[in-house]
Formats: structure tokens, C-alpha cells, sequence
């Protein structure tokens, strides 16, 4: 009996972590989509000059909260696809200052693209297990 408590505690210390990771992994990941929808709209919105204080602003706090929060996400995450994101946003910003349009709509929904993709692929969802 004592074996039986002593499985059922650990089976309970397992689900509780679990779903710790996935509260916050669902809250970094609807951070960053979030923040990368306003600088989205923000550039597409100020064409003629995208370098503008507000766009380079959410552009960096976009940046800010995926570096927060990166850490814990490379512990099951494919570090060449964290690598690639971090690359993304680099450019972006760059882009950004250097007032390049077409480069940084293209880089901005190539990073929405691709925490969208992250998420699902840290989640077992019926068609990530079939």
C-alpha cells in the first residue's frame, strides 16, 4: 500500500509540473503572438516611415518578452529553431531602424509564422500524435 501512495505522489508531482509548463509556455507564447501582432499592424500602418519611435518600441518589446521568457522554453524546445526566432528578431529591428518596408512585413509574419509553429509543436495535440 505504501508503494501505491508513493506512485500515486509522484504520478500527482509529475501532472502538476506538466501542467505548470504548459500555463506558462501557452502565456509566453500568447505574449510574444500578441506583441508581434501590434508591431505587425504598427508597421503596416506607418508606411512611409516605418523607423517611426512607436514601430522601432513594440518592435523591441516584442524582442523583450521572447527574451524573458526564452529560458525554460530550451529545455524541450529544438535549440536551432529558438536560434532561427532570436536571428528573426535581430532583423527585424534592424529593418525597422533602417526603414526597410518589405523586409520587415515579410520578418514579422515569418516570426508570427513561427511561434505559432512552436506552439503546436510542444503540444500534444491529436495531430502532432498521430
Amino acid at each position: 500500500m505504501k508503494k501505491l501512495w508513493m506512485m500515486v505522489g509522484l504520478f500527482a508531482a509529475v501532472m502538476t509540473f506538466a501542467g505548470l509548463d504548459i500555463w506558462y509556455t501557452t502565456r509566453q507564447y500568447d505574449r510574444t503572438h500578441e506583441c508581434l501582432l501590434r508591431a505587425n499592424e504598427s508597421i503596416e500602418a506607418h508606411e512611409e516611415a516605418l523607423n517611426n519611435p512607436e514601430t522601432v518600441q513594440l518592435c523591441e518589446e516584442a524582442n523583450a518578452v521572447w527574451e524573458k521568457g526564452k529560458r525554460p522554453l530550451t529545455a524541450l524546445t529544438n535549440h536551432n529553431v529558438i536560434r532561427y526566432i532570436d536571428e528573426k528578431f535581430v532583423s527585424l529591428l534592424e529593418q525597422v531602424r533602417g526603414n526597410n518596408k518589405d523586409d520587415a512585413t515579410v520578418t514579422v509574419k515569418v516570426l508570427i509564422s513561427c511561434v505559432k509553429d512552436l506552439r503546436k509543436e510542444n503540444y500534444p495535440l491529436w495531430e502532432n500524435i498521430l
